[in-house]
């Protein structure tokens, strides 16, 4: 199958899209909601991770602060997990 330059270019268009990273600011995230319906990855979390006391905690123990949108930073420690919550970046750590 050979596909056309309009082909590719709406196919780049469509998967550029669904990769948006997208957070609002000044609300705290848990790692699954980040990665489940932001826009974020796995690696995306860990990098943010890296050169702090929580680069080897596991994700899911950790509260992602949005410091813009797309961007997160100050990670917490959730050391009993973080909880996800019906509200928009209203999530904490548990226990």
């Amino acid at each position: 199958m050979k596909f056309s330059t309009v082909t590719l270019a709406i196919f780049a268009l469509a998967t550029t899209g669904l990769a948006k990273k997208t957070c609002t600011p000044s609300f705290d995230y848990c790692a699954a909601e980040l990665t489940k319906s932001k826009g974020f990855t796995n690696d995306d979390l860990k990098d943010v991770l890296k050169g702090t006391d929580l680069e080897t905690e596991p994700l899911k123990n950790v509260l992602f602060h949005c410091k813009n949108p797309g961007i997160v930073g100050h990670p917490k420690l959730c050391k009993s997990g973080c909880n996800d919550s019906e509200q928009e970046g209203s999530h904490s750590c548990s226990g």
